[in-house]
């Protein structure tokens, strides 16, 4: 834990915060056949920021065509024949039968705002998919696909949007998955859902919970916990059990744990032997436990530690069995020091040893046969032996974006300028090209001929081949310089955009017969509203149990948000007050205790709300070295004219939510009477239709008394990730007034 701490505070990190949106067409050329190359560079809140080449007819000015292919999500289908790559236009597949790269599905238009790609789960066979496909504010549909065919069929009508992760499991020769609905948990053959000789749902339930509440340990065996009770289930019995399930346990108890399993915040892993558990408490505490063959009887504890003293606060977390039922863990954890995102590995065995740490964001993989695992580093993938931690190879060259095992000695590695076949261990060639991610330049090397200069080392090209759809590696010396943008029928140029989303816009001008100035991209033309502005407002009263989650989501989105910081939480977590603070997010005052500045029992004058302000000054800066912003609201944001007033003299401006404060809203005051309690998806739902210009969110990190069914910031993800894509803008309060 020592290592990681000087690890994590050696790293270096400097907040920035994205402008919402910049596009911008790039050096546009034509031919003597009216063909037109031009590249479009992306920035936009939320979304990775690269160039995308592409060609196009000055005479037709139909649809441009995408000529690189930026790896934002891989995965592996068809047995491994076949690589899919998704990105904001759309989804790509290379074939490795005919090295061929093509298009199955793209953007109608150029996606003006952020574009957040859910995640797929391909079953390890790669023939299935699995996703959800959004309906709604907050609402989507859980979908089977069969990769090849495409033929899709719905699980569940009503499965809500996430951005991390999708409730369904495989089992290891992908005969059988588990989904969650509706808080049951339930199984399914993907033939046979296709074939319409599927069984009834209700003939398929496991039991109540979620997808937490299940795991494989192997193709045969699936691990299920119910309250504190571990259930071993053969999946040849998965049937019979689901006939009876109102008269029989759902499998053969194995064990039970010694406190109750809660399917909301804890997880669990067992290993392929089904004679280990490894037992994660809402991402605080790891639990390994021996597994009972059968019986009542409590699971032997072999190791339980907690990881809040890891350094930061822990934001994933991935237990990995190699093929020997060893196991690895790996945290990504939020430095507490400055905030940084960085990886750490451990080994758990009789104690949890720390192995190495990365800067990489990116979740590592174990690769099929168990023995290695993969993960990024700066600009490098490497392989370790699962076992041993020791270097097996790395590849080095360029920022990895993604990637995805092949076999158990080769990996897909997608890189910001290219997508390669890594080959691990070979001494000739260690690295194939398979196609471009991004291009700084396209240009015609002959009338014909299309060549791009690599997105990151300008000095290395590429020649396009138009009938593949893929580039190959030039050994020519080349120069990129400025081609022809007229040709004697046309004339290509970018000029001024009425979009305010784009920075220019490129146009074709015919220079025969009847003169005509067109916009390639019509859209670039449409005039838009100007971003209404919002803002977040953290509040830290008195428990930190959602700040991990928040400080995640804005990271992830590199989005601002105002910190108001109650004495309270100050005094109970100095850790997490220090990570706000260094990382450079705005930070106001709630005052320096937990009141109800409104309450009758408890004399607040103005003197009273200045040394309340005060104090907590001071509390926040002997903890951090940095002072609060003029900025406050009381807790709860309960004052009165008078307690405003008390804080403007005293030089603060106080910060209303409206009717917006609502996610500390508890269940014991909502059956007490009080109004306005929300889940919250519905919290969401709420936000995405009542916002304007200049409205105030409140997101709570929690509340030690009171209890909810759920919270925001549990879906923060799913609210900030739609509000983006709906145009609003995201800023402080400094920055709105």
């Amino acid at each position: 834990m020592k290592n990681l701490k000087k690890i994590l505070s050696a790293v270096f990190f400097s907040i920035s915060f994205c402008a919402f949106s910049e596009i911008s067409f790039e050096n546009p050329e034509i031919n003597s056949q009216d063909k037109i190359l031009f590249t479009i560079k992306q920035s936009i809140t939320g979304s990775p920021s690269y160039s995308t080449a592409f060609s196009a007819d000055a005479k037709t000015l139909l649809p441009a065509k995408i000529l690189t292919c930026y790896p934002e999500k891989m995965e592996l289908l068809s047995k491994g024949s076949v690589l899919q790559v998704r990105n904001r236009w759309g989804t790509a597949r290379y074939s490795f039968s005919d090295s061929t790269l093509s298009w199955t599905s793209r953007a109608d238009s150029i996606p003006e705002t952020a574009q957040i790609l859910s995640p797929q789960i391909a079953s390890p066979d790669g023939k299935w998919l699995c996703y959800i496909k959004k309906t709604g504010i907050a609402e989507g549909e859980l979908i089977l696909k069969n990769a090849s065919t495409l033929q899709e069929t719905v699980l569940d009508k009503n499965s809500h949007p996430n951005y991390e992760k999708i409730p369904v499991k495989w089992n290891s020769d992908s005969t059988i998955f588990v989904y969650e609905k509706n808080g049951n948990v339930y199984f399914c053959e993907p033939k046979a859902a296709f074939q319409k000789v599927q069984l009834a749902e209700k003939f398929r339930l496991i039991g109540r919970g979620n997808i937490n509440s299940v795991c494989w340990a192997n193709s045969k065996n699936l691990i299920y916990i119910a309250r504190d009770l571990i259930y071993r289930i053969s999946s040849n019995e998965l049937y019979t059990r689901g006939l009876y399930s109102s008269v029989i346990e759902p499998g053969t108890v194995c064990g039970r744990l010694p406190v109750v399993f809660d399917e909301k915040h804890d997880e669990f892993s067992v290993n392929s032997k089904a004679s280990a558990i490894i037992f994660i408490q809402s991402k605080k505490i790891i639990n390994l436990f021996k597994l009972n063959e059968s019986g009542f009887e409590y699971v032997n504890p072999v190791v339980s530690k907690t990881v809040t003293g890891a350094g930061g606060t822990v934001t994933a977390l991935k237990v990995f069995w190699t093929s020997d039922t060893k196991c690895v863990l790996w945290l990504s954890l939020l430095s507490y020091e400055n905030g940084a995102q960085i990886s750490a590995f451990y080994s758990l065995g009789n104690e949890l040893k720390f192995l190495s740490s990365t800067d990489s964001v990116i979740e590592p993989q174990l690769s099929p046969d168990g023995k290695k695992i993969c993960f990024a580093k700066e600009n490098s993938l490497f392989v370790f032996e699962a076992n041993t931690w020791t270097e097996v190879d790395h590849l080095s060259g360029e920022k990895i974006v993604s990637f995805v095992w092949g076999t158990d000695s080769s990996v897909y590695a997608g890189g910001e300028s290219t997508v390669k076949k890594w080959q691990l261990g070979s001494e000739i060639e260690k690295s194939s090209l398979l196609f471009l991610s991004a291009a700084s330049k396209v240009f015609w090397k002959s009338d014909t001929v299309v060549f791009a200069a690599d997105a990151v080392k300008k000095d290395v090209f590429y020649e396009f081949d138009e009938l593949k759809g893929i580039w190959t590696k030039s050994s020519e010396t080349l120069v990129a310089a400025s081609g022809s943008v007229q040709n004697g029928k046309f004339r290509v140029y970018t000029g001024n955009a009425v979009n305010s989303n784009f920075k220019n816009a490129l146009f074709v001008r015919t220079l025969s017969g009847k003169a005509v100035t067109k916009a390639y991209f019509p859209q670039t033309m449409e005039k838009r509203q100007v971003p209404a502005k919002i803002i977040l407002a953290v509040d830290a009263l008195d428990d930190a149990s959602g700040l991990s989650s928040i400080l995640y989501v804005l990271k992830k989105y590199k989005i601002p948000a105002t910190f108001f910081i109650n004495g309270e939480f100050i005094r109970r977590y100095p850790k997490e007050t220090v990570q706000v603070a260094k990382s450079g997010y705005e930070c106001g005052s709630m005052f320096f205790t937990a009141l109800d500045l409104t309450s009758k029992d408890f004399v607040v004058d103005e003197d009273f709300v200045r040394r309340g302000l005060a104090r907590n000054e001071d509390e926040f800066f002997q903890t951090t070295g940095k002072e609060l912003s003029l900025l406050w609201h009381a807790p709860f944001y309960k004052a009165d004219s008078e307690v405003k007033k008390a804080g403007k003299n005293c030089g603060y401006s106080y910060v209303e939510a409206g009717r917006f404060s609502l996610d500390t809203i508890t269940l014991e005051e909502a059956a007490r009477g009080k109004p306005g309690y929300l889940s919250a998806l519905e919290l969401v739902s709420f936000y995405a239709q009542n916002l304007v210009d200049g409205s105030v969110i409140p997101v709570s990190t929690g509340l030690s008394k009171g209890t909810r069914s759920d919270w925001l910031y549990e879906k923060l993800d799913l609210l900030v990730s739609l509000l983006l894509s709906n145009g609003y803008e995201f800023v402080t309060f400094n920055e709105m007034f």
